[in-house]
């Protein structure tokens, strides 16, 4: 059986009014960070050690007045861990202290090592308090060398970055005074700040790869506080040019079968969000039971089929406009018998990416 299409340029564009200029629209935002390393002896000739590689990546999300690393200050201990040795182990203790202490949100690690060329990509969460992004990895071999950001903010003017790429030069930790990639430890008494690495192999103005950082679709289910977790399910990703599919479903068969499956989307959730407002007979945990309604202003409502036992599936086609990127919808569900009783689903959160 193939189920309707709903268009979101219908649902979001036509019907809905956008979001007004520096209006963000979500306090939280998903980013897929890929490192690009383009070091090779066809880039850097002469400057190409054998076994070239970079050393798993680690960060934070941070508020953007706080540093991780910063270009002119001494490097903390676990920085000069990375950068000497390519490991994570203080830094991530460091970073822990730092999320404990209301100073950054999440911490970011891909533990893999790189080879030169070579490419890899982690995904994380900012919100609007922790926006700011700190990423490090080591150049190997080499005395302390690294490559990196320093507190790259993904907020502007309060609208979330749609992308960003940094353009990664060689920094010197400032710890080991070694000058080739395979010098013997040689520990630099005292330390001194942290600078672009432009003696030795490196110029200080000649990339060896990219952090790019693209903000992506995201979607989060909600409603739970009395409808049944899972009664309306996403899969896939509302993205741009591609499709997605919500199901509605009754996890406790608690409907007779023939139910109409419904779907009503709306540009704002109920002002209860992550809860709504209670309706009695309306709820799927059981015959009887109490429901939510978990929105305020419902922009189309849509028949999407008949329950009988199992998920009512609908696929949804996004357009391929870039105007729809960043736009903020929310879903939800309902099976209807008429004259005998309705159960509503949680609602889906989502948020178009490129």
């Amino acid at each position: 059986m193939r189920f309707p299409r709903a268009s979101l340029a219908l649902l979001l564009l036509a019907t809905a009014a956008p979001l007004a200029a520096g209006q963000t629209g979500t306090a939280v935002a998903t980013y897929e960070v890929t490192f690009d390393a383009t070091w090779s002896a066809a880039t850097h000739p002469g400057a190409y050690p054998s076994g070239a590689h970079f050393s798993p990546l680690i960060g934070a999300t941070h508020r953007p007045d706080k540093h991780m690393w910063r270009p002119g200050e001494l490097a903390s201990a676990g920085m000069e861990e990375m950068a000497e040795l390519g490991g994570t182990g203080t830094l991530t203790n460091i970073i822990n202290a730092t999320i404990a202490s209301g100073v950054s949100g999440e911490r970011l690690i891909k533990s893999v090592v790189l080879g030169s060329p070579g490419s890899t990509s982690l995904t994380f969460q900012v919100t609007d308090e922790f926006h700011a992004v700190s990423l490090v990895t080591m150049l190997a071999p080499s005395p302390d060398w690294f490559v990196g950001t320093d507190a790259v903010s993904l907020l502007e003017n309060g609208d979330w970055v749609e992308e960003t790429v940094v353009q990664l030069l060689v920094w010197d930790a400032g710890t080991d005074s070694g000058a080739t990639f395979t010098s013997f430890d040689a520990d630099t008494v005292p330390q001194i700040p942290i600078a672009l690495q432009t003696g030795g192999p490196f110029t200080g103005a000649d990339p060896i790869g990219t952090f790019t950082f693209r903000r992506q679709a995201a979607s989060i289910e909600y409603g739970t506080c009395t409808n049944p977790a899972g009664s309306l399910a996403i899969s896939g990703a509302p993205t741009i040019g591609a499709s997605f599919s919500l199901a509605i479903d009754d996890p406790g068969a608690t409907m007779p079968n023939a139910s109409l499956a419904l779907l009503a989307f709306s540009q704002d959730p109920d002002p209860a969000y992550p809860c709504g407002r209670t309706r009695a007979n309306w709820g799927l945990a059981a015959p009887g039971a109490t429901g939510e309604l978990l929105q305020t202003t419902v922009l189309q409502t849509i028949p999407i089929g008949s329950w009988s036992g199992a998920p009512v599936p609908h696929i949804v086609d996004v357009p391929n406009d870039v105007m729809l990127v960043g736009i903020e919808f929310y879903a939800q569900g309902a099976l209807v018998k008429p004259g005998v009783r309705v159960g509503l689903t949680t609602g889906i959160k989502m948020t178009v990416g490129p």
